[in-house]
């Protein structure tokens, strides 16, 4: 059934394209084939999206986005400092794990333009699991020397890459049991390696400072995700909270009450993130 150009949304053309790209891989998906899955026309879909490229670009961005999201909450929530590596990997390699086709089509695939844009959104991830691992190691081990922080958190971030071919290729392993094993060995790193290589500065680790939007990019953010999203709840939900950050007038438990339903859309957790981080830098 044919939608109109007013109807369509860029959360429908992203949830069929992802379903497309993980099946067939992304160059041997057209746009028509996109196209007719969500039952529109080429050019709604070029109202959303420029190209095939700029909604690869930006399942991407969703793809990390979610990832981040999640760390975050599980870091921030979590109730043990001993645990915070295990929910911190556990996390990870869930979203590759539920993903796994789509992530082996990212690596395997080449792309022949690079979007500046996306660049520096892959840089800001770059930055902000940087903190969230320094602010990891700082809680769960910090009997750590300081000359041998940076090489932990390196450590623990070249892990989270190769080990999450583990679940890229399918291979039956049990996630718990590669959590476990990989806290263990950072552990063992942690008390009793002593000889520093990697710097804070190679590592680009500028705190979390780094990802902090500034109140006109926030209102564009929101005004961006009200506009890809169908459910109304988060539509209203966007809509106050870009009221309240122009003109504020809600109480915080009302602010917390919105951005809590954003946490609950895959597609807007990461802007309640962005939104909270935000408004820690007013208090």
């Amino acid at each position: 059934m044919n939608r109109g150009v007013g109807m369509v949304k860029k959360q429908l053309i992203m949830e069929r394209a992802f379903e497309l790209f993980a099946k067939n891989g992304i160059e041997a998906t057209s746009v028509q084939q996109i196209t007719e899955v969500c039952g529109i026309s080429k050019g709604a879909f070029y109202l959303s999206y420029k190209s095939k490229d700029e909604l690869v670009y930006a399942l991407i961005d969703y793809f990390l986005s979610d990832m981040a999201a999640n760390i975050e909450q599980a870091v921030s929530e979590s109730n043990s400092d001993h645990s915070l590596l295990y929910h911190f990997y556990f996390n990870i390699f869930s979203s590759y794990q539920s993903h796994s086709n789509f992530a082996k089509v990212l690596i395997t695939e080449q792309f022949t333009s690079c979007s500046m844009e996306l660049f520096e959104q892959l840089s800001k991830y770059d930055q902000f699991m940087n903190s969230i691992i320094f602010s990891i190691v700082d809680r769960q081990f910090p009997n750590v020397d300081d000359s041998m922080r940076p090489d932990l958190v390196y450590t623990i971030k070249s892990f989270s890459k190769l080990y999450a071919e583990l679940f890229i290729s399918n291979y039956p392993f049990e996630l718990d049991t590669v959590c476990k094993s990989l806290v263990e060995k950072v552990t063992i790193l942690a008390n009793q390696a002593d000889i520093p290589l990697i710097s804070a500065e190679y590592l680009t680790y500028t705190s979390s400072k780094s990802i902090i939007p500034t109140k006109g990019e926030l209102v564009d953010l929101l005004t961006a995700k009200k506009d890809e999203i169908s459910d109304q709840t988060i539509q209203q939900s966007l809509e106050l909270l870009k009221d309240d950050l122009l003109n504020p007038q809600y109480p915080g438990v009302i602010i917390q009450g919105l951005l809590k339903n954003l946490k609950a859309n895959s597609h807007t957790k990461w802007t309640a993130y962005l939104y909270e981080t935000y408004l820690e830098t007013l208090q």
